[in-house]
């Protein structure tokens, strides 16, 4: 069921806006009414009443003893919306400016950087960082049972959407065979590759290979994620992963 209130607040309405906002789809015209009807104070509610006029959601008709309010189009609210889709993009790009930029000032450090990330959504925010990486390719080592089929279908979507959309190519190991649908699905464009028979199920950590870094995602019951930032470590571990790749059964898409 459609959550209205959930929707509003993510086009950065305040709860007080959202309240007034409702009432006014619901027929209410005027001040006095809006307040009658929420139960909110007089200045909170004009408050809400001028953020509401100057984002163009309403508009207001009469004199200053007693304006009407009338809401406009609910197309407004799309528009609102492609603000914000515009508004992250230049986020976006000037966001990896300013990394380019202070990266070249930052003196040279090899040293190796671990990181340790707890939670659910602490693990879904570093694996969605690691498609930003700078040589657009991930290697994956995936168990039979894993953090990806644990979570279920709505994460992996939303996950090879950025993935598509960012242009990463992938080369993916997998612990057991997956039903045709879910390729054709999910991994167009992808190199695949089963492990040898059984080997799949004698571990439930998943690993993500790119740039630099070796990243180490637990099964969904552990609920934690790894990140090791090594040239050292990534070179050995890619050795490991080209050796089980040319063991690996190719899978046609």
């Amino acid at each position: 069921m459609l959550d209205a209130r959930s929707l509003l607040a993510q086009l950065e309405l305040t709860e007080a806006e959202i309240d007034v906002y409702l009432v006014m789809l619901k027929g209410a015209q005027s001040a006095r009414e809006v307040i009658n009807s929420t139960g909110r104070s007089r200045p909170t509610v004009y408050y809400a009443l001028s953020a509401l006029e100057r984002r163009g959601l309403i508009t207001k008709q009469g004199n200053s003893e007693e304006y009407r309010f009338q809401v406009e189009p609910l197309s407004r609210l799309k528009t609102i919306l492609q603000e914000q889709e515009d508004s992250l993009e230049t986020a976006k790009s000037q966001l990896e400016e300013f990394i380019q930029m202070n990266q070249e000032r930052q003196p040279g450090d090899h040293r190796p950087q671990i990181a340790f990330n707890e939670g659910l959504q602490a693990v879904k925010n570093i694996i969605m960082e690691s498609l930003y990486c700078h040589g657009r390719k991930i290697d994956s080592l995936v168990p039979s049972d894993n953090f990806f089929w644990q979570l279920g279908p709505d994460f992996v979507e939303h996950y090879v959407q950025l993935r598509h959309t960012l242009g990463i190519s992938t080369r993916n190991l997998w612990g057991k065979s997956v039903p045709r649908e879910s390729i054709e699905k999910y991994y167009q464009k992808s190199q695949l590759r089963q492990l040898p028979d059984g080997m799949g199920d004698q571990f439930r950590t998943t690993i993500f290979m790119y740039d630099d870094a070796v990243l180490y995602v637990s099964s969904l019951a552990s609920g934690y994620a790894l990140v090791v930032r090594s040239r050292e470590h990534s070179e050995m571990m890619r050795v490991f992963y080209d050796t089980l790749w040319g063991l690996g059964k190719k899978l046609e898409i």
